[in-house]
């Protein structure tokens, strides 16, 4: 599913592994950093904040070198949902420079495929009119390679 407008991106990808790992990928913070292409100073615990930095996927090296002008930028995550097994949910700024915050949830749903995971990012709207199409398309394309680093991170860790 790849579902967009003009305030929400939402991805979907169905990964052949167990609930615990892909919860575990997605919600512990160091195994998030692997795939995702950061790294955090601390754990993902509802109700607080985790600061971290950017730095290159470690599974995937075409999309760590678009990642590698960003390295060590700053980057926190508010996390607002932990629902064991079914819902991760964070706030953080898409937008360098603003204070705006999206609201990023995973959705997990086991299938008999595997574990469907939903990724939603939304918010967009609160970005000013010049930057608002360009950050939601390029999250939209970030959240495609996400999906599929998540998928890799799954498979080289099994």
């Amino acid at each position: 599913m790849d579902t967009s407008d003009s305030n929400t991106v939402i991805k979907r990808v169905t990964l052949d592994a167990p609930l615990d790992r892909v919860w575990a990928a997605i919600t512990e913070s160091n195994r998030f950093g692997q795939w995702f292409g950061a790294e955090f100073d601390g754990s993902f615990i509802a109700g607080r904040a985790t600061m971290g930095r950017i730095r290159p996927t470690e599974v995937d090296a075409q999309v760590a070198a678009l990642q590698e002008p960003m390295r060590g930028t700053p980057m926190t995550l508010y996390v607002d949902t932990v629902e064991p097994m079914t819902r991760f949910a964070f706030r953080w700024n898409p937008e360098p420079g603003s204070e705006v915050l999206t609201l990023v949830t995973f959705e997990l749903e086991p299938t008999d495929a595997g574990v469907a995971v939903t990724m939603t990012e939304e918010g967009f709207d609160q970005l000013p009119d010049e930057v608002k199409t360009r950050r939601r398309d390029g999250n939209a394309e970030g959240w495609e390679h996400q999906g599929r680093l998540l998928a890799r991170y799954l498979e080289q860790t099994a």
